[in-house]
């Protein structure tokens, strides 16, 4: 209803006189009821609650101030605008009246004029206030319908995503394919990163708008993640001819060289894919993208590219939409490039010269050891923190049992795999939390690597089962979690989880985080009795 002529007034007055004006006056522009007094008022307004209330305050019985308490006083009246018209001219009856709720007080004799402007200006703002509320609850609606879809996201969608992403770099290291198959398997691993950044940059960035974006700080070599983009981005070098220089510390790096920044590994891809690509983009033909890693006290990263940022957007570079002479740019790269920068705590920012005809984005990230350090410092992790030799005997790892808790079969499969590359073959497999606290009471189980969101039983509750039984709190316990549930996440490190792996994540992620196990594990496990 948006019309005020289709509003219901009730007119309470216990002076037929009265209500003969009144309706007289109201009828031709509103649909008007009576009541004569306050018992059939209240009853009428509970069985029909009406628009607005004209309220006459001496009464019988029932005054018009019980009345207006008793509407005032039900949730489901409450809202509904009451005015009084009342011969009490005195200042101390209007405030009890307004005191009790009512939004206006009219003294008799009437000025039929004032009354109808009076009631038309209150109804006016009652349905303004109506479709407000209307309009909040649809908000609301659609703030639990984009967290519902945005945990489905994390978990429904990332998690077979780490399947396309993890399979293929698992199949290239154990050999025996064809050049052809290389190149198809990294096309499917590249395309898989290309999907996650679409996920992941309509996810995050409202949560990092807000300041709501917690971090998962994990050691990530930039090397790595140039690389990859690198061989994302070689159909736009190929076209505009360009050239791709990388320098660490002043010198040409390696294959086998490491950057190490503190960030989530996804994060920083989204971030340097999207500022590699604004350069290739933003350089004339044959010239050169140069990317400069330096190490320091900060992680410095560096992008140039031949070409100065236009006048018109050097002033908002940064800022959201912000684009210029790009046909199918959104300006969201170089804004989501900031806000990611800022979230892993570090810094960007810009220098451009029309004179050398040059623009560099520059990056200041965390070195890992600062960050890490502080996250791992709790004590229900502090045991498990030496990090063992990366060459681990094959010998001793094929001992170690590992329990791989997931509801999705190729996650099981993915990490399987992983664990078998590294040696640990003896692997046993649950498909629910039912399943894994079975096996966990029936079986030696020496590491658990667990889902958080599973049936019948989640990670949670296989986590307080096992760090409740003195034969078991030992046991090293990783968690994998899309960070679905943040209070879920706390709850656990709370509780004593080892650690945590973030979906989608790169084989070398889980692979350090056993690697770091291992030793511990070692120690603490006797195989003579195997």
């Amino acid at each position: 209803m948006n019309d005020v002529k289709q509003c219901n007034i009730l007119v309470v007055d216990d002076t037929e006189e009265n209500i003969d004006i009144l309706s007289d006056l109201l009828g031709d522009h509103y649909d008007v009821s009576v009541a004569m007094n306050g018992k059939d008022a209240l009853h009428d307004i509970a069985e029909n609650p009406p628009d607005l209330i004209l309220l006459d305050i001496m009464m019988p019985e029932i005054d018009g101030y019980e009345v207006c308490r008793r509407v005032k006083a039900d949730p489901v009246t409450k809202e509904i605008p009451i005015i009084f018209i009342s011969a009490m001219s005195e200042e101390i009856d209007e405030a009890k009246g307004l005191e009790l709720g009512a939004i206006d007080y009219i003294t008799k004799p009437i000025s039929p004029s004032i009354v109808k402007s009076r009631i038309k200006n209150h109804l006016e703002l009652q349905l303004a206030r109506k479709e407000l509320k209307q309009q909040n609850e649809i908000l609301k609606d659609n703030i639990r319908l984009r967290e519902e879809m945005e945990q489905i996201a994390r978990h429904d969608i990332k998690t077979p995503l780490n399947a396309l992403i993890n399979i293929p770099g698992i199949m290239i290291k154990e050999g025996n394919l064809t050049p052809n198959q290389q190149d198809m398997l990294q096309m499917m691993e590249e395309s898989g990163y290309r999907m996650l950044e679409i996920v992941n940059s309509s996810l995050d960035l409202l949560k990092m708008e807000k300041g709501n974006y917690k971090p998962n700080f994990v050691p990530v070599n930039i090397l790595n993640l140039i690389q990859q983009i690198r061989g994302e981005t070689l159909g736009l070098f190929k076209t505009k001819e360009l050239s791709f220089n990388i320098t660490v510390d002043d010198k040409p790096f390696s294959e086998d060289q490491t950057f190490m920044v503190a960030g989530e590994e996804m994060l920083c891809y989204s971030m340097l894919a999207n500022l590699i690509k604004n350069a290739i983009e933003a350089s004339p033909k044959n010239e050169q993208i140069q990317i400069v890693l330096k190490n320091g006290d900060r992680q410095l990263i560096k992008i140039e590219n031949k070409s100065a940022v236009p006048q018109q957007i050097k002033d908002k570079f940064f800022e959201k939409y912000s684009t210029f002479g790009k046909k199918d740019g959104t300006g969201l790269g170089t804004y989501s490039a900031k806000l990611i920068a800022e979230t892993l705590k570090g810094e960007i920012s810009f220098e451009t010269s029309d004179k050398e005809d040059r623009t560099a984005l520059i990056i200041y990230l965390k070195f890992p050891s600062s960050t890490i350090a502080s996250s791992n410092s709790s004590s229900s992790t502090s045991k498990f923190s030496n990090t063992s030799d990366l060459s681990t005997p094959t010998e001793f790892n094929k001992n170690i049992r590992v329990l791989v808790a997931d509801d999705y079969g190729i996650m099981r499969y993915t990490i399987i795999s992983l664990l078998n590359q590294m040696g640990l073959i003896n692997c046993i497999e649950a498909g629910d939390g039912l399943q894994a606290l079975k096996k966990i009471q029936s079986q030696q189980i020496d590491l658990i690597i667990s889902d958080l969101n599973m049936p019948f039983q989640n990670g949670l509750e296989i986590l307080k089962y096992v760090r409740s039984d003195e034969r078991l709190k030992h046991i090293p316990f990783i968690m994998v979690t899309g960070e679905s549930d943040k209070k879920a996440v706390i709850q656990a490190a709370k509780m004593g989880v080892t650690a945590f792996v973030v979906k989608p994540f790169s084989p070398d992620i889980l692979r350090k985080k056993i690697e770091s196990l291992l030793d511990y594990i070692r120690q603490n496990l006797s195989f003579v009795s195997r």
